[in-house]
C-alpha cells in the first residue's frame, strides 16, 4: 500500500480574521483530515505556533475567545512614538539635528511575543515543536523572504543561506554561530517561536521591524502572505493553503492610521497571491469574511467563517489527496 502524501497546512495573515484558521483546524480534526506540518503569516503564525506547539483546536479556540486588544497591541508606546516620528519630521523639514532615535513602528511588539511565549512555552524553539513549523518573514533590506524552521539544510531542496542562531537567556539575544553564502531564500534556525511569531506579524509602520542579527524583519506577508510556497520547500507532498487575506470587500470603517496602513498593506500583498497559490497549493480555501477585520470582539464570527469554509472544501480535499 502506497504511503499517504505528507500534508502541509498554509496559514495565510489578515489581521483578525486570522482567527478563521481556528474553524478549519476544528473541521479538520472532525473530518481526519491529517495535518504533518504547518506554516504561518503574520496573524497565521500565531495560530500556527499554538497548533504545532500541541494545542488542540478548542484549546486554541478558548484562548482566541478570550483576547482583549491589549493582549496583543502594546497602546502605552503609541503616544511616545507618535511624538518622536513626528520630532523627526519636523527636524528634516526645517534641516535641523534630531537628537533622538526615530521609532520604525507605533507599537514595539513585546507584547505579542509575551503572549506567544505564554502558550508555547519560554523561549520555545522551533525543533521542540510537535510538528514541523515554518514561519515566514523579509528582510526590509533588500527583500529576501526570511524563512523560520528547524531542520539540516539537506532537509530543504535548495542552495539557501543557511544561519544558524544561539539564543541566550543572559543577554536576550539570538547570537549568530555561521552562515552559508546566500543565493535565494534565508533559512534562519535557533530562533524562538513567540520572536519569530512577532517578526512575521510586524506590519510596516504599525509595528517596529525586528532585528534578527544584521537583518531587519517585517510582515512575512509582503513577500508570502499564505506560506503554500515554504511547505513545499519543508517537504510537503500536498498542500492545503487557507487564505484569509484581503477580499475585495468594502471596509466600510476605516477609521484610524492603524486600518488604514492595513487595508492599504493588504491591497498590495493580494496582487500576487493567487499566482503563487495556483503553483504551490492543491487545495485552497477563502473563508467569506465581511466587516472590520481589526474586531477582535468579532472573533467567534471569524471562526465560524473558518469552519463554513473548511467544511465545504472537506470533498475536493479527500478526493484529492486520497485518490
Amino acid at each position: 500500500m502506497a504511503a499517504r502524501p505528507l500534508v502541509g497546512l498554509a496559514l495565510g495573515g489578515g489581521v483578525m480574521r486570522g482567527m478563521a484558521h481556528i474553524g478549519v483546524l476544528k473541521v479538520f480534526k472532525k473530518a481526519g483530515i491529517p495535518i504533518d506540518m504547518v506554516a504561518g503569516t503574520s496573524a497565521g503564525s500565531f495560530v500556527a505556533a499554538l497548533y504545532a506547539s500541541g494545542h488542540s483546536p478548542e484549546r486554541i479556540e478558548k484562548i482566541a475567545l478570550g483576547l482583549h486588544s491589549c493582549d496583543i497591541f502594546d497602546y502605552g508606546t503609541i503616544h511616545l512614538n507618535l511624538l518622536l516620528i513626528a520630532g523627526d519630521v519636523i527636524s528634516r523639514v526645517l534641516h535641523i539635528p534630531y537628537p533622538l532615535r526615530s521609532p520604525m513602528g507605533l507599537m514595539c511588539g513585546h507584547r505579542l511575543e509575551a503572549l506567544i511565549n505564554k502558550y508555547v512555552g519560554q523561549n520555545r524553539l522551533f525543533g521542540q515543536t510537535e510538528i514541523p513549523l515554518g514561519i515566514t518573514a523579509v528582510d526590509v533590506r533588500d527583500g529576501t523572504l526570511v524563512l523560520f524552521l528547524e531542520g539540516n539544510s539537506a532537509d530543504h531542496e535548495t542552495k539557501s543561506l543557511i544561519v544558524e542562531y544561539l539564543y541566550s537567556k543572559d543577554i536576550g539575544t539570538p547570537v549568530k554561530l555561521k552562515t552559508i553564502v546566500p543565493l535565494e531564500d534565508v533559512f534562519l534556525k535557533g530562533i524562538p517561536v513567540a520572536l519569530a511569531v512577532r517578526a512575521s506579524s510586524a506590519v510596516p509602520g504599525i509595528f517596529e521591524p525586528v532585528r534578527v542579527g544584521d537583518r531587519i524583519l517585517v510582515d512575512g506577508g509582503v513577500r508570502e502572505n499564505v506560506p503554500a510556497y515554504v511547505l513545499r520547500r519543508m517537504g510537503a507532498d500536498f498542500v492545503i493553503a487557507v487564505d484569509v487575506g484581503y477580499s475585495g470587500h468594502r471596509v466600510v470603517d476605516i477609521s484610524n492610521i492603524f486600518k488604514l496602513l492595513a487595508n492599504s498593506f493588504e491591497i498590495v500583498v493580494s496582487e500576487s497571491i493567487n499566482l503563487k497559490l495556483e503553483h504551490c497549493a492543491d487545495v485552497v480555501i477563502r473563508p467569506l469574511i465581511k466587516g472590520d477585520p481589526w474586531d477582535i470582539k468579532r472573533a467567534k464570527y471569524f471562526i465560524d467563517q473558518g469552519e463554513l469554509a473548511a467544511a465545504k472544501s472537506l470533498d475536493e480535499i479527500k478526493r484529492k489527496l486520497y485518490n
